[in-house]
C-alpha cells in the first residue's frame, strides 16, 4: 500500500501488471521483514492474472510453502492443479541427461549435449565449490567430454544415466578404453588422452572420477541423476475398450510438460543440508531454463505468444550467485520468464568468479525493486536513483525505512523514463494464511491437511522418486501379490506382511515363526521372539533398529464385520497399527513415536501409499505433522471403525490422556515427562516425587503435566502447545492456568523452534486481557535460550531438542 509522506494510506494498492513483471523483481529485506507474505501475496495474484505457471522454491524451508497452500486453498476452495513436492522425502522424477526435448525442438545435437554438458558442471561446481571444481582443468574437460561422448549419434544414446558416465569413465581410467564415438574430435581428444603419461593420464581421470562420485555416491542425489524416463509404448491391440484406458505411465516431471499451463509448482526444501539444496535447485533451475530454451527455439515460426512463467526465489543465497541465475535474469525476459527473487542484502548476488555478473545483472537488468530496512549499499541507491531523485535522497529515504514498510522503484513501460521511487507498507496477509485476520479454523484445517495430503501424493505418485533406501525389502514382504490374498490376510501379525526384517532373521509363513538365519533354530512370532532370535547367532547392536517390525497385532474385529466394512484388511491393519502406535503399546524396539516416523509402520504393515489416501480423505486417519518424523492420529470414527473403545479413566482422563489426544501431542507430553522425571523426580535435591501426566486441577482444567511433592502439592507445571488459529486465546489460557498453580517451574514444551516465538507473542499481545509478559526476543534466539521467570513460564523447550538432550539441564 503507497503511504502518504506522513506515512498515511494513499489511494488504492500498489499493482504490478503483468506486462512489466518481464523485468524482474527483486525483493531485499531482512529476515522477518515479510518476504515469505508478500511472495505468497505475489503468487496468489499471479494465478489469477496470468494463464501461466507460477513456480516456487521454498529454499530456506521455512514454512512458506505451507503457508502459501493455506491461502490458495482458501482463494480457489482447494488445491486443484497444484503440484507440491516435499524434497526431503521425495524427487522429481527429472531425467536429467535427457536431450530429447531440445533435439524435439530443433535443437542441433552439438549445442544441446554441450548445454546438458554446461549445466552439469555447473552444478558439480556448487557441490564442490568452484575453485576447487575448476582447479583441475584437464579433469573436467575429461568429464565434458566423457558425457558428450555418451550422445553420439551412432554410438550412443538420446538419454543417459549419470550411473553412464561414472561407469564410462572408470572404464577409461582402468582399461584405457574410451567409449566409442564418431565425432571426429572427440576421437582425436581421446587419442590425446591415452598417449599421455601414465601418471599424469591416472591424474586427469582420477580427478574426474573423484569428482563424478560425489553424486554417484550420495543416496540423496543418485537417484535423482540417475533416472531416465522411458514413455510407455503405446499398444492399441491391448485395449479391450476404447472406452477404457489405464494409465501405467512411469513417474515423469520435466519443466517443458510444465511451462505452458496454467498450474503452481512447489518446491520445498525444509531442512535439507545446504550443500544438497544447492545441487537439487542448481539441477531444477538447469531443466527450467532447457525447457524454456527448447519452448523458444519451437516458437520461432509461430507467432503466438507463449504463457509467461512466474519463477519465485526465496533466501536463495546460496545459488542467487550464480551463472544460471546469471543467465536467467539477463535472458530470460526474452523467454517469456518472470522472476521474483528475495536476497537479505545485494551483496548475496556478488560471486569470486570473474565471469559471472549476477550482482550487476540484479542491479543493472531488473526492473522493479522493494527495499526493505537493510544496510544501505552506494550500488543500490544508485540503482533506485532517478533524474529528481539522486542517491543520496535515495539512501536517506532507505535509512529512515521502518519495519513492514518498503521503498519501491516500479518497472517502467517500454521508452519511458524511470518511475519514482514511493514509500509503501506491506498488505494484510491474505485469507487463510496462518498471520492473516482470518486463518483456517479448525474443521477448514483439517479439510486442508486432507487436501494437502492428496496433492503431495498425487504429485509422487505422477511425477515423483523416492530416496533410495539402503535396506532391501525381505523376501516376505516383497513380491507382488495376487488379488485374491487380501480375502484371506492374516490380521493377528504384521509378520507375514512387513517389508523389514533384520538381514539375519527370517519368518516361516508356513509354522507362523522366526528363524535365525545361521542356524535355522526357530522363534515365537513375537518381540520377545524376535531379540532371542537375533541374539541366538548374533547381536542387537548389530541390528538397524528400524528393521525390527511391529510383531503383535490384535485387530478386534471378526471375520464377518471385516467382510461387512467399507475397507480393506490391510488399511483395518494399518489403522490398528497406528492406534496402537499412539497409545505407546509397542516394546520400543518395535516402534518409539519419540523417534521413529510412522513410514515405518506402513513398512511393516505392507502397505502403499495410495492405500492410505482414501483413509485420510474419510477422516478415519489424521496426518498430523512430518517434524521431527511423520505422525499420523486416528481419529474417533476411526477407532470406531476397528472396534476400539475408549472409556475414561482407562483411555483417557487424569494420569491418563486427552480425548481425542493427537500422537504429536501424545510425543510432547512424552518428551515433557521424561525431561520432569530426569530433572526433578530423580534429582534427590527436588521436591518432586512424582510427575503425574494430564493432571486435572479442582476446577477441571488439565495441565499436561505436573510434578507433585509428598503431599501432593505442585512443585513443577509443564504444558505441550501446539500452535493453531486460536493461538492468542489458547496459549494466554494455559499460562493463566499453569500460574494459578503458582509452581517453582513452568515449562513449555513446543513442537518447532518458531512456535516458541509464537506463543511468546501471544503473552507479549494476548487476544484477551492484559499482557502476560513484557520480554521479547529476536526471531533467531532459540527458545530454549529464553530467560524468563515468570509462575505461568520459566522454561520454552522444542520438543526435538528436549528430547536429545542430557538430563543434566537447569
Amino acid at each position: 500500500m503507497p503511504l502518504t509522506d506522513d506515512r498515511q494510506p494513499y489511494q488504492n494498492p500498489f499493482v504490478l501488471p503483468p506486462t512489466l513483471q518481464d523485468r524482474h523483481l527483486f525483493v531485499i529485506g531482512d529476515t522477518g521483514s515479510g518476504k515469505s507474505v508478500l511472495t505468497t501475496s505475489a503468487m496468489l495474484s499471479n494465478v489469477e492474472a496470468t494463464d501461466g505457471p507460477e513456480i516456487l522454491f521454498d529454499y530456506k524451508g521455512g514454512g512458506t510453502a505451507e503457508e502459501y497452500l493455506q491461502a490458495h486453498y482458501t482463494a480457489y476452495d482447494g488445491l486443484e492443479d497444484v503440484s507440491y513436492f516435499d524434497l526431503t522425502e521425495i524427487l522429481p522424477a527429472l531425467s536429467i541427461f535427457d536431450i530429447r526435448p531440445l533435439l524435439d525442438s530443433g535443437l542441433s545435437r552439438e549445442e544441446a549435449r554441450s548445454r546438458i554438458a554446461g549445466h552439469y558442471e555447473e552444478i558439480l561446481a556448487g557441490l564442490m565449490g568452484e575453485e576447487q571444481y575448476y582447479g583441475a582443468t584437464e579433469s573436467t574437460k575429461a568429464i565434458r567430454n566423457h558425457l558428450r561422448a555418451l550422445y553420439d549419434p551412432i554410438h550412443g544414446t538420446d538419454a543417459v544415466s549419470h550411473k553412464d558416465l561414472y561407469r564410462a569413465l572408470q572404464r577409461t581410467l582402468s582399461d584405457r578404453t574410451p567409449p566409442p564415438t564418431s565425432d571426429e574430435r572427440l576421437t582425436e581428444y581421446f587419442a590425446g588422452l591415452l598417449e599421455r603419461d601414465r601418471d599424469v593420464f591416472n591424474m586427469v581421470l582420477g580427478g574426474a572420477v573423484a569428482r563424478v562420485e560425489i553424486i554417484a555416491t550420495d543416496d540423496r542425489l543418485a537417484p535423482l541423476f540417475d533416472h531416465v524416463y522411458t514413455p510407455p509404448e503405446s499398444d492399441e491391440s491391448n485395449e479391450s475398450d476404447e472406452h477404457e484406458t489405464i494409465d501405467d505411465s512411469p513417474p515423469h516431471f520435466d519443466f517443458t510438460d510444465v511451462i505452458d499451463d496454467d498450474t503452481v509448482v512447489i518446491f520445498d526444501f525444509g531442512g535439507m543440508e545446504e550443500r544438497i539444496k544447492r545441487a537439487l535447485t542448481l539441477v531444477l533451475l538447469s531443466n527450467l531454463w532447457i525447457a524454456l530454451k527448447a519452448r523458444s527455439e519451437a516458437q520461432k515460426t509461430s507467432h503466438q505468444q507463449p504463457p509467461r512463467v512466474n519463477l519465485y526465489l526465496e533466501e536463495a543465497k546460496d545459488i542467487a550467485a550464480t551463472q544460471l541465475v546469471d543467465t536467467l535474469l539477463s535472458q530470460g525476459r526474452s523467454f517469456g520468464l518472470s522472476l521474483m527473487l528475495g536476497v537479505q542484502f545485494p551483496g548475496q548476488l556478488d560471486s569470486p568468479d570473474p565471469s559471472n555478473h549476477t550482482y550487476e545483472e540484479a542491479l543493472n537488468e531488473i526492473g522493479t525493486f522493494v527495499v526493505g530496512n537493510v544496510s544501505i549499499e552506494d550500488d543500490l541507491a544508485k540503482a533506485l536513483a532517478t533524474d529528481d531523485v539522486p542517491p543520496r535522497n535515495v539512501a536517506r529515504r532507505l535509512a529512515a525505512i521502518r519495519h513492514g514498510e518498503w521503498l519501491v522503484r516500479p518497472a517502467a513501460t517500454f521508452g519511458s523514463p524511470a518511475p519514482r521511487p514511493f514509500l509503501g507498507r506491506s498488505l494484510p496477509a491474505p485469507d487463510g494464511h496462518p498471520a492473516s485476520e482470518t486463518p483456517l479454523g479448525d474443521e477448514q484445517y483439517q479439510a486442508f491437511n486432507t487436501a494437502f495430503e492428496l496433492t503431495a501424493l498425487e504429485t509422487w505418485n505422477e511425477a515423483g522418486l523416492k530416496y533410495e533406501s539402503n535396506h532391501p525389502s525381505t523376501e516376505s514382504g516383497s513380491g507382488d501379490e495376487d488379488t485374491t490374498e487380501e480375502a484371506s490376510l492374516r490380521v493377528d501379525s504384521l509378520l507375514p506382511h512387513t517389508k523389514r526384517l533384520p538381514e539375519y532373521v527370517s519368518y516361516d509363513e508356513s509354522i507362523h515363526a522366526l528363524c535365525c538365519g545361521s542356524c535355522e533354530n526357530r522363534y515365537d512370532p513375537t518381540i520377545e521372539g524376535m531379540k532371542r532370535s537375533i541374539e541366538c547367532c548374533r547381536s542387537l547392536t548389530e541390528v538397524e533398529p528400524d528393521d525390527i517390525p511391529v510383531c503383535d497385532i490384535n485387530l478386534k474385529l471378526t471375520a464377518e464385520e471385516r467382510d461387512l466394512s467399507d475397507w480393506s484388511d490391510r488399511q483395518l491393519l494399518f489403522l490398528q497399527t497406528v492406534y496402537n502406535a499412539q497409545q505407546l503399546r509397542y516394546d520400543p524396539l518395535e516402534y518409539d513415536l519419540l523417534h521413529d516416523s510412522m513410514i515405518r509402520l506402513q513398512e511393516y504393515v505392507g502397505i502403499e501409499t495410495d492405500e492410505i489416501a482414501p483413509l485420510l480423505e474419510a477422516d478415519l486417519l489424521r496426518h498430523d505433522t512430518d517434524h521431527p518424523h511423520r505422525l499420523y492420529t486416528v481419529s474417533s470414527e476411526g477407532r470406531s471403525t476397528i472396534g476400539e473403545s475408549y472409556r475414561k479413566g482407562v483411555d483417557y482422563g487424569h494420569g491418563v490422556g486427552d480425548l481425542d489426544e493427537s500422537s504429536e501431542h501424545i510425543l510432547g507430553v512424552e518428551v515433557a515427562r521424561k525431561h520432569l522425571e530426569e530433572a526433578y523426580a530423580e534429582d534427590p535435591q527436588s521436591e518432586v516425587t512424582e510427575v503425574i501426566p494430564y493432571y486435572e486441577l479442582d476446577d477441571q482444567h488439565r495441565l499436561d503435566l505436573a510434578g507433585v511433592d509428598a503431599d501432593g502439592e505442585i512443585i513443577v507445571t509443564a504444558e505441550v502447545e501446539r500452535i493453531n488459529h486460536d493461538v492468542r486465546r489458547a496459549v494466554p489460557a494455559d499460562f493463566d492456568k499453569m500460574a494459578a498453580c503458582e509452581p517453582e517451574a513452568a515449562i513449555w514444551v513446543v513442537m518447532k523452534q518458531a512456535d516458541g516465538h509464537k506463543i511468546l507473542s501471544a503473552l507479549n499481545d494476548p487476544l484477551e486481557g492484559p499482557p502476560r509478559i513484557e520480554k521479547t526476543y529476536a526471531k533467531t534466539t532459540p527458545p530454549q535460550q529464553f530467560r524468563i521467570d515468570t509462575p505461568g513460564m520459566t522454561a520454552v523447550y522444542p520438543a526435538e531438542w528436549l528430547r536429545d538432550r542430557s538430563p543434566d539441564l537447569p
